[in-house]
């Protein structure tokens, strides 16, 4: 990537933030800069928490890290909170 890379930036990593951010991370590849910004550091489907009410799964078990989806991705992505 170079300074003349266009970026990108995602608000939101439910289902159509995080389909998106694959895509075209996909399709373009290096050729653009995409970064994918939610309020939380993991995806909890919503299924999942009625599993979790229930006691038939941890928290653990139903949270997926973002970092997970966008290990080796040109995607990028950050909880919105300043670091």
């Amino acid at each position: 990537m170079t300074q003349n890379t266009p970026r990108i930036l995602i608000l939101g990593a439910g289902f159509g933030g995080l389909e998106l951010s694959t895509q075209l991370s996909e399709a373009l590849g290096d050729a653009v800069q995409v970064t994918l910004i939610d309020k939380a550091d993991a995806f909890l489907f919503g299924f999942s928490k009625l599993d979790l009410m229930f006691g038939h799964t941890s928290v653990e078990a139903a949270r997926m890290p973002y970092r997970n989806f966008t290990a080796g991705s040109a995607v990028a992505a950050g909880d919105g909170h300043r670091h």
